[in-house]
């Protein structure tokens, strides 16, 4: 329970005094915000709940009491069952969305709306019970603003387990609420030296950097934490911030999945669902509208048994088979004829799928945790590829 928590929590410290909300949050909001945010960390969620609740009414222009409760609603969503857990799942994304309206780049609601579409976590490394326990003691004092007292116990937590990173990345985040960075950043490469698969940290690095005036340095912090797990996507928006100032601003993606296919297993009927904009006639026989087609279809075959014995291929393989059928079927469509691709997103993939990129592509612009083996062998087979596919394309998701 803590681990995750603690998880959410980090992007809400790291964002402490930035342009993510909480400057704009009067006294009284705050209070209350803080209060939350105790109440989550000491398992008490029902009273955490009505503390945001509160927070929110009293500064309605934050994000952050909304993205707070999402991460509280999903919390308590990992911990219950059946209908109770799916409740707090929707109340969790809908207060995510509601959070995103109001500050579109709120870390905390971007990574509750990726874990609650990811269903596979990222592995770190579990830390001794007495690590943890003096990790969450140093919570609780951090979030009372006692930062000296919460350092101790980061450090201790550190001691007791040096291969945990996250003990090492609070520890930094001492310092950097107090901007000093120079401390911080000692603490949170460390952090990244000893988990380098640890996102938050690599973006907790680069704040540090950025708070020293480094932004090239930052750049490829950031870039370690794309490398890490490109679906966290606080890394992406730090990135952009960085590159914008330069003048090479890195475009969205903003890919909607349209369609999706299941196939039943007693009767081996596909199934598939398509988004409402589909289904008009025009759209059905459009080149958007088949590639959509193809590709629910290929989803929900994959969803059959191997019957040769042999071991299916794994879920990136399948769903990077079905891009490239889907786009070869439309290509030789569109050369027929028929009219082109008119999606923005789909159009660029379509580039992207002619300069045989398509992999790197999917990979680092819609990346799910269940393609962790293949993208680890992308990445041994092409060491610089992250920052040449980012600086060639300048993509976001």
């Amino acid at each position: 329970m803590m681990k995750k928590i603690a998880a959410l929590l980090l992007a809400l410290v790291c964002s402490y005094g930035s342009a993510q909300g909480l400057d704009s949050m009067s006294p009284e909001g705050l209070k209350l915000f803080n209060q939350a945010n105790q109440l989550v960390l000491e398992g008490k969620l029902s009273e955490a709940f009505k503390q945001f609740i509160a927070a929110s009414k009293v500064d309605p222009g934050s994000s952050l009491p909304l993205s707070g409760l999402a991460r509280a609603f999903l919390v308590g969503a990992e911990h219950t069952q059946g209908e109770t857990s799916a409740k707090l799942r929707q109340q969790a994304e809908a207060a995510a969305r509601q959070a995103l309206q109001k500050h579109g780049d709120d870390p905390v609601a971007q990574e509750v709306l990726r874990l609650l579409g990811d269903s596979k976590p990222l592995l770190l490394h579990q830390p001794t019970p007495e690590a943890a326990a003096a990790l969450h003691e140093g919570e609780l004092l951090f979030n009372q603003r006692k930062l000296d007292e919460a350092l101790v116990q980061y450090e201790r937590a550190a001691a007791l387990d040096p291969q945990f990173s996250t003990a090492w990345i609070y520890a930094g985040d001492c310092y950097f609420v107090q901007k000093k960075y120079a401390e911080a950043e000692q603490r949170f490469r460390k952090g990244v030296e000893v988990e380098p698969l640890n996102a938050q940290g690599w973006r907790f690095l680069a704040d540090a950097l950025m708070g020293q005036d480094k932004p090239g340095p930052a750049s490829g912090a950031l870039m370690g934490g794309i490398a890490a797990q490109p679906s966290q996507l606080p890394n992406w928006v730090k990135l952009n911030q960085i590159r914008t100032l330069s003048g090479f601003p890195l475009t969205p993606l903003n890919l909607t999945r349209k369609s999706r296919g299941e196939l039943d297993p007693a009767s081996k009927k596909i199934n598939i669902t398509v988004d409402p904009s589909l289904n008009t006639p025009d759209m059905s026989k459009s080149a958007d509208g088949t590639l959509w087609m193809l590709l629910a279809t290929a989803e929900a075959l994959n969803q059959q048994p191997a019957s040769d014995g042999k071991p299916k291929d794994g879920p990136f393989a399948t769903e990077l088979a079905a891009w490239r059928l889907a786009f070869k079927a439309v290509d030789d469509a569109i050369a027929k004829g028929s009219g082109e691709l008119k999606d923005p997103a789909l159009k660029t993939l379509q580039t992207l799928a002619k300069a045989d990129q398509l992999e790197p592509a999917l990979l680092l612009l819609q990346y799910k945790e269940s393609w962790r083996p293949e993208f680890e062998a992308w990445k041994a087979a092409n060491p610089d590829g992250v920052r040449q596919f980012i600086d060639r394309w300048q993509l976001r998701p």
